[in-house]
């Protein structure tokens, strides 16, 4: 079945006019932004490259260091040497790219403007601990300094002549796509017309049965693949579309591997196995108030660190017993809350 890579293919040629924007459009935007653009895409808003421009320089940049680069960021290298010819996009402007990257956030966003319209892309996580960590820290603060940078950049780029603008982001950028267009400014969030949530974590309970998410949902499009995990993280609205993927597991996760039909996705079912950690996730988060989940939080990652593990690919069944041993030797939580930590170790073994 074909993916993005095939759509890429198979449209290059193909004008606006021809095929109108549509959902693997949004995606693939989402994938661009995953790219290092830093000294080719202008950061002002007043200044802008072609997209075929930004893709050419950025190819001649890190030509023949591809093999360094991680297994996704290799996609997304493939995928821009697979829009370098492309028509479908070459007049795209892309402007303001801002990436931030500290002790406490990681965060990244372009903005680019189509025929008639303007899409913001925020930047998710890959499958790294430190990404995934953040993923989990949404369910403890809001806003996250990643998403206070995220409403700010959005309030910034926006322009006054901007009537028509799409918000998006895989993984953790879905979720900045979210809650940005909630807390935008009112003059911008009544330009937005869809936002775009890629297998992205959801919003805890106060946000969820908040005013300003119900409003944003109406305009929210959310995709996960059949076997998801991180999209279960947290409450979302359950009208979201379910994707067909070939690949099993977390790897699901990768929008490289969904599978589509010309600019539709294939649709599919949730799988029992997502479907109860998602109701896992929520009852255990549910049963810990905002300083436990903290403790747990970092107790949890710190592990990670012990066992030299640096990638979700590596955690697995093996190394749960180990991760237990350590469990009971820490000293700075109590007997309750190692059990509530064995329990969060069990979930998260549930979801590979």
């Amino acid at each position: 079945m074909a993916t993005m890579m095939d759509y890429v293919r198979y449209y290059k040629n193909v004008s606006f006019d021809e095929v109108a924007f549509n959902d693997l459009d949004s995606l693939i935007f989402t994938q661009i932004v995953y790219a290092d653009l830093a000294e080719i895409v202008p950061n002002e808003r007043g200044k802008y490259i072609l997209f075929s421009d930004a893709v050419r320089l950025f190819l001649k940049k890190f030509s023949g260091m591809e093999k360094k680069l991680p297994r996704f960021m290799k996609e997304v290298y493939e995928l821009l040497k697979n829009l370098r010819e492309n028509q479908r996009y070459q007049n795209v402007r892309m402007y303001h790219y801002v990436k931030i990257v500290d002790h406490e956030k990681q965060f990244c966003a372009v903005t680019l403007r189509l025929p008639g319209m303007v899409y913001v892309a925020f930047e998710g996580t890959d499958t790294s601990i430190i990404g995934w960590k953040e993923d989990f820290m949404l369910t403890n603060v809001f806003p996250v300094p990643a998403q206070r940078c995220a409403i700010s950049y959005l309030n910034d780029t926006i322009g006054i002549f901007d009537s028509s603008v799409f918000v998006g982001g895989h993984s953790k950028g879905g979720n900045l796509a979210m809650i940005s267009s909630m807390l935008a400014s009112p003059k911008i969030r009544m330009k937005i017309k869809k936002v775009y949530n890629f297998d992205g974590p959801g919003v805890r309970k106060k946000e969820f049965e908040s005013t300003v998410y119900k409003r944003m949902c109406r305009k929210l499009k959310m995709f996960v693949p059949e076997d998801s995990t991180v999209g279960m993280l947290l409450m979302h609205p359950k009208n979201y579309s379910v994707i067909k993927s070939h690949a099993s597991g977390l790897w699901q996760h990768n929008p490289f591997t969904w599978e589509c039909f010309g600019g539709i996705f294939v649709s599919s079912k949730l799988t029992s196995r997502s479907e109860n950690l998602e109701k896992s996730n929520l009852e255990f988060i549910g049963s810990l108030d905002e300083k436990e989940r903290g403790r747990i939080i970092e107790v949890l990652f710190s592990i990670f660190e012990k066992l030299e593990i640096t990638d979700t690919s590596q955690i697995k069944i093996p190394k749960l017993n180990q991760a237990i041993s350590l469990i009971k030797e820490i000293k700075a939580i109590d007997s309750d809350s190692r059990k509530k930590l064995i329990t969060l170790f069990k979930i998260l073994i549930k979801g590979l």
